[in-house]
């Protein structure tokens, strides 16, 4: 087999045995544990049969015989988001916080730029682009959800815009197209579509990417370059490439590294290799751009209460208000959101979004109105609730978790859950 040989570049026999029987075995699946909205005592005590997540302390590996993640309401809540524990490493060792001003190049759908944003406290900034409109909006779809409202999301071609920012992202992650091999396992379409041919046309691709975010960066900055191929061409040498082409340096990881596996050649980055580590398959290298130490470069905290939101900091687009510190630069950005969706303009009223009821603490807002499982059902369905209830816009939550805004009026909720979002078959 064609793959098979190719791995010969940099593995041994025993090696490339291991790695071909290993796609063989069950795939693995895990969850990235919102703790904004539930935490890891109430969670693990609901769905006992979990594992823990090697390394990320939020992240979950789970038998999809047992849950059914995906069709449950906590997942239409916000409470975890689906990802494959190999991809979870990724904005993990990158390790953002709340002063950075970090890029996801390539961020469809959305998982590493929400497992970013959870590590910062949903502060500082992300700018969170896909070239694809489709997947871009796949990607707005899980942010809203999610309740991550500090993220800038964008549709553009990054060859198109990087030189209006030279040196101005403090972190950059760049999760590459690339050919695919890593998901062999799960993807039987992916192992039959494989080709050297395929794997030099995106070694084309990703050498081009790395330059344009290695341009980005901000001196003192770091980039974590990561594809779900195990060809070196796309791995290792493209950070030869980079190395080759600029005077960036290499970062260690300071994890135990034991599932872990580095060439004995280059030594460039590490791959998460199935017969190692409970993944799919992942390689990922951290990268420094030589410099002084990163200032503060932004050092506002958005307001996790509906009434501490400041004024100077809305931006109203048509009947839409959003929310994100303006001093962010967009220059040459498509922008499909600009941050937190707070609320649509209506005549007179103010209709709050549903991003910003999957954003709020609800602690902090009076009206709120606690479904039991009768109601959600049928609020689900898209029906009114008759309840006794003040008039006015009302949080709605189960389970004490935030579900949605509605508008109460002569005791009657009325439905405002999106319309896409009904009548699925929710497990609860």
């Amino acid at each position: 087999m064609d793959f098979e040989k190719s791995l010969e570049k940099y593995l041994s026999k025993e090696e490339i045995d291991k790695l071909i029987s290993s796609f063989s075995l069950t795939s693995k699946h895990g969850l990235l544990l919102n703790t904004n909205k539930i935490s890891k005592e109430r969670f693990e005590e609901e769905f006992p049969n979990l594992i823990r997540h090697p390394f990320v302390p939020n992240g979950y590996i789970f038998d999809k015989d047992i849950y059914q993640f995906g069709k449950h309401i906590y997942h239409e809540m916000g409470c975890y988001y689906l990802q494959e524990p190999s991809a979870m490493m990724i904005s993990y060792l990158l390790n953002p916080n709340s002063n950075d001003i970090l890029l996801d190049m390539c961020a469809a759908p959305g998982g590493k730029s929400v497992g970013a944003a959870l590590l910062m406290n949903n502060e500082g900034v992300i700018v969170s682009n896909d070239i694809s409109n489709s997947r871009a909006a796949i990607l707005l779809n899980n942010i809203e959800r999610m309740g991550i409202g500090n993220t800038l999301i964008i549709n553009n071609d990054i060859s198109k815009i990087y030189k209006d920012y030279p040196n101005y992202f403090s972190k950059i992650i760049l999760d590459a197209p690339c050919s695919g091999s890593g998901m062999f396992r799960k993807d039987e379409e992916m192992k039959n579509d494989w080709s050297i041919n395929k794997v030099e046309k995106f070694a084309q691709i990703q050498k081009e990417l790395i330059l344009y975010a290695y341009y980005m960066l901000k001196e003192g900055g770091t980039l974590i370059y990561s594809t779900c191929s195990y060809s070196y061409e796309e791995d290792e040498e493209i950070i030869d490439y980079l190395l080759r082409n600029s005077d960036a340096k290499l970062l260690d990881v300071d994890i135990d590294k034991s599932m872990l596996y580095q060439d004995d050649k280059l030594r460039y980055g590490y791959h998460l290799f199935p017969h190692l580590f409970p993944g799919e398959g992942h390689y990922f290298c951290l990268v420094n751009k030589p410099g002084h130490d990163i200032e503060i470069v932004y050092n506002y905290k958005i307001a996790h209460t509906l009434d501490n939101l400041d004024d100077k900091y809305i931006k109203k687009y048509g009947d839409y208000y959003f929310y994100l510190p303006k001093d962010v630069k967009i220059k040459n950005l498509h922008i499909l959101r600009y941050g937190l969706k707070i609320k649509e303009r209506k005549g007179k009223d103010d209709i709050y979004d549903y991003h910003l009821a999957h954003y709020l603490d609800n602690s902090c807002y009076i009206n709120i109105y606690n479904l039991n499982k009768d109601e959600l059902i049928s609020y689900l369905k898209g029906n009114t609730i008759k309840t006794d209830v003040d008039d006015g816009m009302i949080l709605l939550t189960y389970k004490d978790i935030n579900l949605s805004f509605a508008k109460a009026s002569n005791n009657l909720i009325k439905n405002h859950f999106p319309k896409y979002l009904r009548n699925k078959n929710y497990l609860l």
